[in-house]
């Protein structure tokens, strides 16, 4: 099986190249990582150029240019530059264990799709986290020792629920099993395609993830909780304030009736059919 690990990405780049420290410990390594990115103004190689003779693995720069939040178009350019049969997805300011590939591996079908819940860390933890793991002898299990208790538990009451939700959705009891948040999952590509991708007509923030997760479920394929060695971690950053409230309410308040009520998940805007054509630039960085 070849593992594409897709990355949207939007400035804050230092986050990017704490994620990619990360990927070169996995035990077992992606086929390729892609960087797909929404127009950022700061240079990826200047974050990961003195990595990328580390890494073992295909490493790609997809690139639009900055029209506004366009995370589904650039999730769905990703999917068009990759070579694998599954897919992961991770932000990029999401951090890992050395299994986070191993597990998605072990746990890849073509019925599910494998749903991660990361914590996240407050501004001091993230600065300690990215000062840190600048020491060779880094550990990320005892970065995550030294972290509150609580967080584990958190995670792992959650994942409870989401093993309950799971249950109870294949009992007929639930519309909906896990709902999908985009922060760290993986689909098969054969998946991500039956559903034509990302809905493109969700332009800017919001809701973009949980219309995908329905129209799988809606497609027939459901949510399973995954579970890594140690917690995953979401990197501190400072709140957008235009997420504060999304203009896809809306919209997606239709859709959902449409893709849950009457099974109609294939979308009209997505991986096969663009909303928008303005011109997308594919880079190799890495070669293997």
């Amino acid at each position: 099986m070849k593992i594409s690990l897709i990355v949207p990405v939007y400035n804050r780049l230092e986050h990017f190249r704490a994620q990619f420290k990360c990927l070169l410990k996995q035990e077992v390594l992606p086929y390729e990582v892609i960087i797909t990115d929404d127009g950022s103004k700061e240079n990826i190689l200047d974050y990961i150029e003195d990595l990328l003779p580390q890494a073992k693995f295909k490493v790609k720069h997809v690139f639009q240019e900055d029209k506004g939040f366009r995370k589904t178009r650039a999730l769905n350019n990703g999917v068009k530059a990759s070579e694998g049969d599954f897919l992961v997805f991770c932000d990029q300011d999401l951090v890992f264990g050395t299994d986070y590939i191993k597990v998605v591996k072990e746990n890849a079908n073509e019925k599910e799709f494998i749903h991660f819940r990361p914590i996240n860390l407050t501004q001091e933890e993230r600065d300690r986290f990215i000062d840190n793991q600048k020491n060779i002898n880094f550990s990320y299990k005892k970065f995550v020792e030294g972290l509150p208790k609580e967080y584990t538990l958190s995670v792992n009451k959650t994942l409870k629920k989401d093993s309950i939700r799971r249950v109870l959705y294949r009992l007929g009891l639930r519309k909906r099993g896990i709902k999908l948040v985009g922060m760290s999952y993986g689909v098969s590509k054969k998946n991500y395609l039956k559903v034509n991708g990302y809905d493109e007509k969700y332009q800017g923030w919001g809701y973009e993830d949980d219309d995908f997760g329905n129209r799988l479920y809606a497609a027939g394929i459901i949510g399973r909780e995954g579970r890594t060695e140690e917690i995953q971690l979401h990197l501190w950053h400072h709140m957008d304030p235009t997420k504060k409230k999304s203009q896809n309410e809306d919209y997606y308040a239709k859709r959902r009736e449409e893709v849950l009520g009457r099974k109609e998940y294939f979308c009209e805007y997505g991986y096969n059919n663009s909303y928008e054509d303005d011109k997308v630039v594919v880079k190799m960085l890495k070669e293997v």
